[in-house]
């Protein structure tokens, strides 16, 4: 694969090292401009997700324009009732594990029920860690919220800075609806987009628009297919948690969903569902093994649908992209970019593969 008859030359090696540079180069643009960059990445991811969405409002209604404008309304209308339901259901769980927490560190009687139960060392680290300031301050109703605050600021720090500055309601709600008006120009713009090979040389056209269905092919298999099965597999965990009353249901769920991003990685989420399943079990003199065996079986129940039904469906036999590949570019482009870095990996390393598979492999 890597056999090449063509000796090395100097002028060779000072392409290379110009092509080295300036992809260094730009990894530190980026790195330089994210905070800018961040809201128009997010509104781009955006508006990939939606545009199948907004085409087939268009062939209802007729109109390009009117289909963003009906498409955007519904789904901040749907966001907006979610969030309504949600926030508040959010907050009490968050309160009621943090007097879980209280009341396994100061009531005896839990201790000694949880000796029946669990190793004293296990015992020991679970009280060790809920004794933690940092740990029962966030699961306060004002520490959750803080909490939220400081995700936004390191998501958004440019866009946090604007709106940080001033108290006035409307100059942060202007803030926030940049991304919007990155989101609606890109979807009215999105066709355009998509032909953008129509701008180059025509003795080009081809070998970019055979690169680029090969890239895009990648995404699709991982960034709409993965991300709805992620978000499924997030309600589907947390319905199935506020069936059986896991504390932090909600939230537990959405999180096992969002490490459903890169598959397999959903099992870490095992140890926290026990963890909470079982600790509300010993403190409400509930079934402890049946407690456990609920969320075995939620797991079960849900991978089942997971492996049987949504991945075959949507994404057939291939991802495009190993999970070790996808941990690794997420971690390796999130540590260039920060949270920009997260947004674009699977984008950038499709290309590479891409790039790589049509140049590298084909001339092996």
């Amino acid at each position: 694969m890597f056999q090449n008859d063509k000796p090395y030359t100097l002028d060779s090696v000072v392409r290379l090292a110009i092509a080295a540079g300036l992809l260094w180069g730009a990894v530190l643009l980026l790195d330089a401009l994210s905070d800018v960059l961040l809201p128009f990445a997010a509104a781009l991811a955006l508006a990939y997700f939606i545009n199948p969405l907004v085409e087939y409002v268009a062939r209802l209604v007729k109109n390009r324009s009117a289909a963003v404008g009906l498409t955007i309304t519904t789904l901040i209308a749907l966001i907006s009732t979610a969030l309504w339901l949600t926030v508040p259901m959010l907050i009490r769980e968050v309160t009621r594990t943090g007097k879980l927490l209280t009341a396994v560190v100061n009531d005896s009687t839990i201790a000694k029920r949880a000796m029946e139960y669990l190793p004293p060392d296990l015992w020991k680290a679970i009280v060790d860690l809920a004794k933690q300031p940092d740990i029962r301050d966030m699961l306060t109703e004002a520490g959750f919220l803080n909490t939220v605050q400081g995700a936004a600021k390191k998501i958004l720090p440019g866009l946090w800075n604007v709106v940080s500055g001033t108290a006035d309601t409307m100059l942060a709600l202007a803030g926030l609806a940049i991304i919007l008006l990155y989101l609606i120009f890109l979807l009215a713009d999105f066709e355009k987009l998509k032909n953008w090979n129509s701008k180059l040389p025509k003795s080009w056209r081809q070998p970019a628009e055979e690169f680029s269905e090969e890239f895009t092919g990648a995404v699709d298999r991982y960034f709409r297919t993965q991300a709805f099965i992620a978000l499924t597999v997030g309600i589907l965990f947390s319905t199935g948690f506020l069936i059986i009353d896991v504390p932090l249901a909600v939230l537990l769920g959405l999180f096992i969903g969002l490490l459903n991003m890169v598959p397999y990685l959903q099992t870490i989420g095992l140890i926290p569902a026990f963890l909470l399943a079982g600790l509300d079990a010993i403190a409400t003199g509930g079934h402890f093994w049946g407690s456990i065996g609920g969320v075995a079986l939620i797991f079960i129940i849900v991978q089942s649908l997971q492996d049987g039904f949504l991945v075959p469906k949507l994404q057939g036999d291939s991802l495009g992209l190993s999970p070790w590949m996808i941990l690794l570019s997420l971690s390796v482009w999130g540590k260039l970019l920060g949270f920009l870095g997260l947004v674009l990996a699977l984008p950038l390393t499709c290309l590479a593969l891409a790039y790589y598979r049509r140049k590298v492999l084909a001339a092996g």
